[in-house]
């Protein structure tokens, strides 16, 4: 009879409180919209700062002030960011702009050789029609080819627009290095103490866990792609491989990137682009399986349905930056449950629990 009186003040409690967790959560949304352009600031650099911290706390190992160990990782950090604006980021949109020039030849040529797999499956007997594939493909993309000089000026006057933003995000980056265990304290200092460090310890756990794997994977995949594109002589190797490097810092976005590459070469040669998708998913499955064994399950750990359904509603509501940090705020929420349902198990149980 106890058990039951439990339970159901158990789900008594529960429907009075989720009522008010929505009811927050949409005040919550509302302010993240209006105040958007101020937190998608202080969240680039808390994340910069986040990553910045290892190389901080090395070279803190030898150097005793942190003071002085910031200075250099941020100096060396700046000095990586302007070599490889002025040597590597010029070739990049000298070849986006060569690509956009191409593009249009690359449509026609994908056409016609779906109008040779037509005549071919006509000749053969085949039940297969890709006229119609093949129009709405060329009129779909010819659309989007009009609208790219349009999308590079708008690009280019938001850079501009965005240089004392830039700034911003380097100097409270800089601070936030030198400062952010004060920042962090005085941010969780209102709740009570046990739901503080379990929230600390489960967004240092997932942010730790996700970006320093991804950024890895990220780097790793982007240069060990380029040099295979540039050694098959792939057209556009660099803006290619550099391309699906990035997109790796998303959830399932290097499937994503080899996919859209491989369809783009195709266009120009069908063997070429299957060459291209066949060792590109050879290299993903290879670093995916070899260096990060199972890393949106165990690391993260989230169910794929769940990490799908975290960057729908990351890319809803913070656009590219909600996609970049949906997953480890969905892993941080997970692990915060997981612990407050082992809530009669004492604090520092809870804690080692977070910890492992």
């Amino acid at each position: 009879m106890i058990r039951l009186f439990n339970k159901s003040n158990f789900w008594l409690n529960w429907g009075l409180v989720f009522p008010l967790i929505i009811l927050n959560l949409a005040l919550l949304i509302f302010c993240f919209y209006y105040l958007q352009p101020a937190l998608t600031i202080i969240i680039t650099a808390a994340l910069l700062a986040f990553l910045l911290n290892y190389p901080v706390r090395i070279v803190n190992s030898i150097i005793p002030r942190r003071s002085y160990a910031v200075a250099i990782v941020f100096i060396l950090a700046i000095t990586i960011f302007v070599t490889l604006a002025i040597t590597l980021f010029p070739l990049i949109i000298q070849q986006l702009e060569e690509f956009t020039k191409r593009l249009p030849a690359w449509i026609d040529s994908g056409s016609i050789q779906l109008q040779l797999f037509q005549e071919w499956a006509i000749a053969k007997n085949l039940p297969i029609n890709v006229s119609t594939v093949a129009n709405r493909l060329e009129e779909h993309l010819a659309n989007e080819l009009q609208l790219l000089p349009n999308q590079f000026l708008n690009f280019a006057l938001e850079a501009f627009d965005s240089t004392i933003e830039i700034l911003i995000v380097v100097v409270l980056t800089f601070y936030l290095l030198l400062y952010g265990d004060r920042f962090w304290n005085d941010l969780f200092q209102g709740l009570p103490l046990e739901i503080s460090q379990v929230i600390k310890l489960a967004l240092h756990q997932s942010f730790r866990n996700y970006f320093l794997g991804q950024f890895a994977i990220a780097v790793l995949m982007g240069l060990t792609l380029t040099t295979t594109f540039l050694l098959l002589k792939v057209p556009f190797g660099l803006l290619f491989g550099l391309s699906i490097g990035v997109l790796v810092l998303i959830p399932f976005g290097d499937i994503l990137g080899i996919i859209s590459v491989s369809v783009l070469i195709a266009l120009k040669s069908v063997w070429l682009g299957g060459e291209v998708l066949i060792i590109a998913a050879i290299i993903d499955q290879g670093i995916d399986n070899i260096l990060a064994p199972r890393i949106f399950g165990t690391l993260v750990g989230l169910n794929p349905v769940w990490i799908i359904i975290s960057l729908l509603l990351g890319a809803k509501i913070g656009g590219l930056l909600g996609l970049v940090i949906a997953v480890p705020i969905a892993g941080t929420i997970n692990l915060s449950f997981d612990y407050f349902k082992k809530q009669s198990i004492d604090l520092n149980h809870g804690l080692n629990y977070l910890k492992k």
